[in-house]
């Protein structure tokens, strides 16, 4: 059994042959995750959970399934937005863990193949696939928020080097990460967009100091990360000087476009376990039939978010662009993370309040949802102003 039949084909309707459960591409990741892919729920202890991802990504890499969408000469299958649907998928239903590189796999490594030099992809590419070298991402400051154009963190040339001062914060992953790419102003007179530098950082050139920022999850899963006369070298900039805007540009469009292939999945799977444990959950009959009724909503609406990620993969397989329809998701699926969580809860009980167990865990670790890739404040204003056309 595939696990599709979380995927109803009377919910999916006419497009599921587009990503169809005999697809050859999906057939054959299925079989090797069937020999592959233990199922083994993540641990909560972080370093513990970074090393299983590390170790999950080189037997992808080992496979030839740890970045499907990279071209073959990179490591890669040259696979489409359909496929990367169907990979997300796959993945989910065998409840396999992300691999560890996802910074470095899903934005860095597609935005230097646009605008990176042939040395800088030589250099870089091969160990961001297998993970042998750890990225982290320094674009949000103390004083930007969702801003990006705010950022004041500054970078001067001095001679072949480039000095970096300034200041990044919630940056993921930091305390693993051999490498940073840190969006920079170069330009002391830009403003906003303008005079922007994307540069490359290794995380331990002096200057460079990491401070983990502990969640109310327990998990130091974020640092602030201060760069004081840090040094780098002057190549190293993906992009032109002055163009860094452009190149996080590139960066968000390769993360909305995977956003939109990995939430919906993940979260029927929540579901399927969620309607597991209500069964023999100890409810009163109102608490059960709440429960119920949310859960149908939250299956329905999760059905949808899989309509919308779809509806994307189709639009980008013709070619289009997602533009700001990344917000649309980024949107529903944040505040459906939350409450799936919180239903989740309901149904376990006094589990759902412990931080030390995996469900009252998940509930905290969820409010960070509409946080991520932009404040839901930020994706509202972006729906309301670019796809909808109403006054600043």
């Amino acid at each position: 059994m595939s696990g599709l039949e979380l995927l109803p084909r009377s919910v999916l309707g006419p497009e599921i042959p587009l990503v169809g459960d005999e697809d050859p591409f999906r057939v054959e990741l299925r079989h090797w995750l069937a020999d592959n892919a233990t199922g083994e729920p993540e641990p909560l202890d972080q370093d513990e959970k970074v090393a299983m991802r590390r170790a999950w990504q080189r037997k992808l890499f080992a496979g030839g399934w740890a970045g499907p969408h990279w071209p073959e000469r990179l490591g890669g299958r040259g696979a489409g937005p359909l496929q990367q649907f169907m990979y997300y998928e796959e993945l989910a239903l065998a409840r396999s863990p992300f691999p560890a590189n996802t910074p470095g796999i899903v934005l860095l490594g597609p935005t230097m193949m646009v605008h990176g030099t042939q040395e800088l992809q030589d250099r870089f590419l091969p160990g961001i696939l297998s993970g042998e070298e750890m990225w982290c991402q320094g674009f949000s400051e103390p004083g930007a928020g969702s801003d990006l154009a705010a950022l004041r963190a500054k970078a001067v040339l001095d001679g072949e080097e480039w000095v970096i001062n300034g200041q990044k914060t919630w940056t993921t992953w930091a305390k693993y990460a051999d490498w940073c790419f840190v969006l920079c102003r170069t330009d002391p007179d830009s403003e906003r967009h303008r005079g922007l530098t994307l540069i490359i950082i290794a995380m331990d050139a002096d200057g460079v100091t990491e401070n983990e920022i502990v969640q109310i999850s327990g998990d130091p899963e974020f640092s602030e990360v201060f760069f004081d006369d840090a040094r780098t070298p002057a190549d190293l900039i993906v992009g032109d000087v002055g163009q860094g805007w452009t190149a996080a540009m590139t960066m968000f469009g390769f993360e909305r476009g995977d956003q939109g292939f990995t939430d919906h999945a993940r979260t029927l799977v929540w579901l399927h376990d969620i309607a597991e444990a209500l069964r023999g959950a100890e409810l009163s009959v109102a608490e059960r039939a709440q429960a119920r009724d949310r859960y149908a909503d939250l299956w329905i609406r999760t059905q949808q978010l899989r309509r919308l990620n779809l509806g994307m993969a189709v639009n980008q397989q013709a070619g289009e662009s997602i533009g700001f329809r990344g917000s649309v998701v980024n949107l529903f699926w944040g505040e459906l993370e939350k409450e799936v969580a919180e239903l989740d809860a309901l149904v376990h009980g006094a589990r759902g309040v412990l931080a030390h167990d995996p469900v009252g865990h998940e509930l905290l670790s969820s409010r960070q949802a509409s946080i991520h890739s932009g404040t839901a404040e930020i994706q509202r204003n972006i729906i309301a102003e670019r796809i909808l056309g109403l006054p600043r």
